[in-house]
């Protein structure tokens, strides 16, 4: 017996040595499982009453699944689509026919014009008539049927006209007064700038004169006396210039003229003698647009 005690040691130490040997063999081989089958996650339903460790990891998750498959489903409710914004597009609107019509309309415009006169004849020589004698200018008036022709800025405007000349050679209280009553046609240029509610306005051009008649009065010594002019041998045709300024306001349909214009002809009697009739003429007027077509 005594020497079977030391023999029975000797074949256990090995064995123990060699089970703490296997087990410390095999213990990287459960690290290494784990780490394989953590993120795996298993389909399979383990048996009852038999839990592995990688189960045992993948309790939560499980728990998890079966405790929200186990909860009511809540149905979200329908979520309408919210409505595209609209995107108004303006689409440009053609000319209007009216500011077409007003267009050609006010190509051709006519009306009227009247006023008052100032006017004065040169090639008198009051120093021949005596001493102490002055020429003044007669009092009169004018007025006729105005056209334009033209656009807004730039226009030809004729005139008809019956308008007055006269010069007063005065002796003190004493004088002695020609007037002549003559039809004028000036032919302007007129050029008009501004607003279309009020326009300023240039114009200028050639005169022709046809004298119809002519009187002569005469005060002296507190009596007045006047008698016609005979026109035989006097010349009746007369040509010139005129020039003039003034401003057009829109009123109603129309337009209205304040104008304030200067005249100059020159005329010549079968005698030789010339006279230069010369008018200041302050005048109103209106112009009606009429069609263009």
């Amino acid at each position: 017996m005594n020497n079977l005690l030391p023999l029975l040691a000797l074949l256990i130490v090995p064995l123990g040595v060699s089970a703490q040997t296997k087990t410390l063999q095999r213990k990287p081989v459960v690290s290494q499982v784990r780490k394989t089958t953590q993120p795996v996650q298993s389909t399979t339903t383990p048996k009852a009453g038999s839990v592995s460790r990688g189960a045992a990891l993948a309790a939560p998750t499980t728990g998890s699944a079966q405790q929200a498959s186990a909860m009511p489903v809540q149905q979200s409710p329908a979520v309408t689509p919210a409505p595209k914004p609209v995107t108004v597009v303006a689409t440009p609107q053609p000319a209007r026919p009216v500011a077409i019509y007003r267009q050609s309309e006010s190509r051709f415009r006519i009306g009227f014009r009247v006023g008052g006169n100032f006017s004065t004849i040169g090639g008198v020589d009051a120093s021949a008539m005596g001493e102490g004698l002055t020429l003044k200018r007669v009092a009169g008036f004018h007025g006729g049927v105005v056209m334009n022709i033209g656009g807004p800025s730039f226009s030809v405007q004729p005139e008809l006209l019956y308008t007055q000349y006269g010069i007063r050679m005065a002796f003190g209280a004493d004088y002695l007064q020609l007037k002549y009553n003559l039809v004028e046609v000036p032919v302007l240029l007129k050029a008009s700038f501004g607003q279309p509610e009020l326009r300023f306005f240039i114009n200028a051009g050639p005169v022709g004169a046809y004298t119809l008649s002519g009187s002569i009065s005469v005060r002296e010594s507190g009596q007045s006396q006047s008698q016609v002019i005979d026109m035989t041998g006097q010349g009746r045709f007369s040509y010139g210039a005129a020039g003039g300024a003034g401003v057009a306001m829109k009123m109603g349909t129309g337009t209205i003229l304040v104008e304030g214009r200067y005249s100059y002809l020159f005329s010549s009697n079968d005698d030789g003698t010339s006279l230069t009739p010369q008018n200041a003429m302050l005048s109103v007027g209106y112009l009606i647009p009429l069609s263009g077509h």
